[in-house]
């Protein structure tokens, strides 16, 4: 049994979906690969779309967001001899390529341009493998429309259905298992214990600050601004790959009040989540599924315009988190949450009837006996 995610380097949310599939396959004996589909078809198509994706969403926010709004109310696919149609056609025949090669039993594509590659190849008949897209975000993103001919769809809510459906896509082939996460979010160690481990007080209310992987956001303003909160607790802050962030905040740490601890880049957030009382961050599709897994309340600030800006949406109109802004600002959210206590409950038990832990594992579970069905 062979499996095959396929994948393209836009944040690190995509890889990190990606890992925890491939982890799961290889957990259950099947070989499996991670495929960046630009980077096989053109190494510096992968930089310039990797680039190209960081600067437009930070130095050009408000362009970024209007053509995002443009793009996801289209429902329909792109004409046959449109540049999207054809750019996409020329890709997924460089791509076969590999297929041919490889031969995979299974293909998931963790973003929705692998995804649209994989559609075409599969409306040519010339893709026999089972073929999944997994939605990435708590939204449904610009290009789905072009991924009709995939066997399934991965979803991180029932509640997408409905855009899903908008989108043109058949709802029987959504699989609601949620954002496939890596298994150690999955499970818990006491809140003491965790802190234990971080060196931090075992009593003392913990505030987890990230700007997630790419270092996106102002958590430096944050800090200062919750900083000034009369009660007492402890901050644990992780900037990600941003290291002019990180020199930023070691500066600022001897003028705080709370006691804090900075990091850069992490690959233990799942024990900062078990150690915390809450989480600050930016609400991307991987953090949120990850906050929910283990039952985290979660303030969320700076969303990126387009998917981020609807995934935060739809956390505050489901009752998931709540949402930092210009007229609610951060200070005020997290009075405003650890006031009554009562609140952090009533988030915890909503909280509980969204989060998805074992998505991964559900995914792999269903894909095999799809693949075993087949073979039959």
């Amino acid at each position: 049994m062979k499996a095959l995610i396929l994948s393209i380097s836009t944040g690190q949310g995509h890889h990190a979906t990606g890992q925890a599939i491939e982890e799961q396959f290889e957990s259950m004996g099947v070989e499996c690969r991670t495929l960046d589909a630009y980077e096989y078809i053109e190494p510096l198509l992968k930089s310039f779309i990797s680039k190209g994706y960081l600067i437009s969403t930070t130095y050009m926010p408000k362009i970024a967001s209007k053509f995002y709004e443009i793009a996801v109310k289209k429902t329909k696919p792109a004409p046959e001899f449109s540049m999207t149609k054809l750019t996409n056609t020329f890709m997924a025949t460089e791509l076969r390529t590999y297929l041919d090669e490889y031969q995979p039993d299974i293909i998931v594509c963790t973003h929705v341009l692998s995804s649209a590659m994989i559609s075409i190849l599969k409306e040519r008949r010339e893709c026999n493998s089972v073929t999944v897209g997994v939605v990435t975000d708590f939204t449904v993103h610009p290009l789905w429309e072009e991924t009709r001919c995939l066997d399934y769809y991965v979803t991180p809510s029932e509640l997408l259905e409905y855009q899903m459906a908008h989108k043109g896509l058949d709802v029987k082939k959504i699989l609601p298992f949620g954002i496939p996460i890596k298994p150690e979010f999955s499970k818990s160690i006491k809140q003491e214990k965790a802190r234990e481990q971080l060196g931090l007080d075992l009593y003392k209310p913990t505030m987890l600050l990230m700007s997630g992987s790419m270092g996106y956001g102002k958590i430096d303003v944050s800090l200062k601004k919750i900083d000034d909160l009369y009660f007492d607790f402890q901050i644990v802050v992780v900037c990600g790959n941003n290291k002019r962030m990180y020199k930023k905040i070691c500066k600022m740490q001897s003028q705080l009040k709370k006691k804090i601890q900075v990091y850069g880049y992490v690959d233990n957030v799942y024990l900062m989540m078990d150690a915390a009382d809450c989480i600050i961050t930016k609400p991307g599709g991987i953090t949120s599924s990850e906050a929910l897994a283990k039952g985290l309340p979660m303030i969320m600030v700076n969303p990126i315009p387009g998917h981020e800006q609807r995934n935060a949406e739809f956390m505050l109109n489901n009752g998931l988190a709540l949402y930092a802004t210009k007229s609610f600002p951060i200070d005020e959210a997290l009075f405003s949450l650890f006031k009554h206590p009562e609140r952090v409950q009533d988030l915890r038990h909503t909280i509980s009837l969204y989060g998805k832990r074992h998505a991964a594992q559900r995914l792999c579970e269903f894909l095999l006996e799809e693949v075993g069905r087949d073979a039959s």
